[in-house]
């Protein structure tokens, strides 16, 4: 089984105008490294505009020519950060809803909500108790620390509620020091019931986050966002995962993709085969199991979110 756990459906409305032109002057850079000079409006009108998927038909046309079988969808609310989105956080929640109804055997869907919005514990309770939503996702880059006040407080309503954490991890767009694993290690200890899925390996925080997970078994990571790494920094990109193995054990490493933001980059499909050859072309002196490999790509995220 070949689980994505780190996927963001996407429509215009479901974000701000702030964070589209933030967006899309990242592939306006890209691009440009590139050899490739194009407009903030050719960017939104070539690149962006074919992310639009609110149904996640796309979606699962994608995974069916991946070769992924269920994939974690995940809502973000970055309002605090880039300015409230044209449709309501609540009903983006509802939206994922939708999609994990169409598509069960196929799509889980996580709630998203900023920790600090007043109404944030109404929304999640409704989410995961009404909508059926089975996790939540959160991003510290918006400008709050896990583990102060509202978001500490909403860390500990999820754990009463059962359901597990991703969180954004690693140096980003917005704020990256709220997104430093450390900030994490006080409701790993307070709520030691809760589990918390770290996004990219921490990327730029990644042996922290590693020697964290040695300590903290209710931690696990993920490596969605390092396509290019895979292809133009093999040896690096082998080095981290291994790493990750070796800190927080075969069981606890989840593969993902963060699309669809990747996806010009790299298709899913190649990813997957990056990862399922790592036994027979990682570098000299770095090694693979093909069972590492068969729980990164699904069996220890099935056995996480309680699938098996």
């Amino acid at each position: 089984m070949v689980i994505d756990v780190h996927y963001h459906p996407l429509t215009e409305g479901w974000l701000s105008e702030g964070w589209w032109k933030t967006i899309s002057a990242v592939y306006i850079q890209a691009l440009k490294a590139r050899g490739m000079d194009m407009s903030e409006e050719a960017v939104r009108g070539a690149v962006l505009a074919t992310f639009w998927d609110p149904d996640g038909s796309k979606l699962v046309a994608e995974m069916d020519d991946a070769g992924i079988d269920k994939t974690v969808i995940l809502p973000m609310d970055l309002a605090y950060a880039y300015g409230e989105p044209p449709i309501p956080v609540e009903e983006q929640n509802k939206a994922f809803a939708r999609m994990q109804e169409a598509y069960p055997d196929r799509i889980i869907a996580f709630a998203g909500v900023d920790p600090r919005r007043p109404d944030a514990v109404g929304i999640v309770e409704r989410a995961i108790g009404e909508w059926g939503l089975k996790g939540v996702k959160i991003h510290p880059g918006a400008g709050f620390y896990p583990d102060e006040g509202a978001a500490h407080r909403f860390l500990g309503k999820v754990c009463e509620l059962g359901a597990p954490v991703l969180t954004h991890t690693g140096v980003w767009l917005g704020k990256s020091k709220p997104c430093d694993p450390i900030r994490l290690d006080e409701p790993l200890l307070d709520f030691p019931d809760l589990k918390i899925i770290t996004a990219h390996l921490g990327r730029g925080f990644e042996r922290q986050l590693c020697e964290l997970g040695v300590y903290r078994p209710n931690l696990a990571t993920d490596f969605s966002g390092w396509q290019l790494a895979a292809r133009g920094h093999y040896t690096a990109f082998c080095t981290a995962l291994r790493n990750a193995l070796d800190c927080f054990g075969s069981g606890r490493v989840f593969f993902g993709t963060d699309g669809p933001f990747l996806r010009p980059a790299m298709p899913n499909k190649v990813f997957v085969q990056i990862i399922r050859e790592l036994p027979q072309k990682a570098p000299e002196g770095i090694s693979f199991t093909d069972a590492e490999v068969e729980a990164m790509l699904g069996g220890a995220a099935a056995k996480w979110l309680g699938l098996t």
